[in-house]
């Protein structure tokens, strides 16, 4: 089946009119393995280490199945960067989606406009027709999805369910077909329901933030020096399906407000509001400290971080922040820090 390239750091491209217009949403998750030797042609080496990697990718080669890439508003740095992508690349559909940076009525009007834009081009490429029945089918799925990746989460605060796991099952649902999807995650929940195996052994519970974290060997690294991911609010994480989308109203305009209504990025206005968020997860989940990890070049992350600081340690919640190169050498550099906080928590 035929897919759409995601190239979206906030996830806020609507997969819902891609499965409307008969193609697989396939977001597109970096390589820790590879250099950006071919993006350092395009773009400076201090430029977002993320999406360089992605434009590493993209010049090698994609999925063969992908035949066209949405990208959406995220910083400066990678609105600019899809410039590059339609010079660099050869899609019969390349779009990009101004996902707003507020979330006012003015910004949703926007919002609706863009998606409608969407529709129109999506239909005049491929000859399609999305019409509101197959957007409302599609939203249906995707809040099937949603509710029982919200019921799955549970389980890591219940310690049956490890944040490493959960964190690639996330990533699976991101890339494939939806029914495969939601079968796979029916299937895991059963699993769960029926277990009653407990990994906990002093392990502390943390809340995960930061840039795009998209490599579960991360976690897997911070479970192996006593963490546990209970909670998150990353793309590859509670923000895909912090809520759902309103079956009952016009299905563009509440997928458009489904996603001026989840956790804010850090490069959206007003940024204050993702400590809000954070500050609610580490009370609710009771959290023995959070953890901010930016991705080497990610100024919105870097800007958050004396906000974060100052306000977690007004809460008297142990904070730490990382910053890191995207690859798995850079890793094992980090294990001092990150046992070092181990210890203080």
């Amino acid at each position: 089946m035929k897919k759409i390239g995601i190239f979206d750091s906030g996830v806020e491209t609507p997969e819902e009119i891609i499965m409307a217009a008969g193609f697989v949403p396939f977001r597109l998750f970096g390589d820790p393995t590879i250099q950006p030797e071919k993006a350092n042609e395009h773009i400076p080496p201090t430029h977002c280490i993320w999406t360089r990697n992605l434009l590493e990718q993209a010049i090698a080669g994609l999925d063969e199945d992908i035949v066209g890439i949405i990208s959406s508003h995220g910083c400066d740095r990678t609105n600019r960067e899809f410039d590059i992508w339609l010079e660099c690349l050869n899609y019969k559909f390349m779009f990009f989606l101004n996902s707003p940076r507020k979330r006012d009525d003015v910004a949703l009007k926007f919002f609706i406009d863009d998606l409608k834009e969407l529709i129109n081009q999506l239909q005049d490429t491929f000859n399609v027709e999305i019409t509101d029945e197959k957007l409302k089918e599609s939203i249906k799925k995707m809040n099937k999805i949603r509710e029982t990746l919200r019921e799955i989460s549970e389980y890591r605060t219940k310690y049956i369910l490890k944040g490493s796991e959960f964190h690639a099952l996330v990533k699976k649902v991101q890339q494939l077909p939806k029914d495969e999807a939601l079968h796979m995650l029916e299937t895991r929940l059963k699993e769960l329901k029926e277990s009653h195996d407990s990994f906990a052994n002093g392990m502390k519970p943390i809340l995960l933030t930061g840039s795009d974290i998209d490599d579960t060997e991360l976690i897997v690294l911070l479970e192996n020096l006593g963490f546990h991911v209970i909670s998150d609010d990353l793309g590859v994480g509670t923000k895909y399906f912090w809520n759902s989308v309103d079956e009952n109203e016009n299905p563009i305009e509440a997928i458009a407000k489904y996603h001026l209504s989840k956790p804010i990025h850090s490069t959206k206005f007003p940024s204050y509001e993702r400590y809000n968020v954070l500050e609610n997860l580490a009370k609710k989940y009771e959290v023995a400290g959070v953890i901010n990890i930016a991705q080497k070049f990610c100024e919105p992350v870097l800007y958050d971080h004396p906000y974060l600081k100052k306000k977690f340690k007004e809460l008297g919640i142990p904070y730490l922040f990382v910053e890191m190169t995207y690859n798995r050498e850079s890793y094992s550099q980090l294990n001092t820090r990150f046992s070092a906080f181990a210890e203080m928590i």
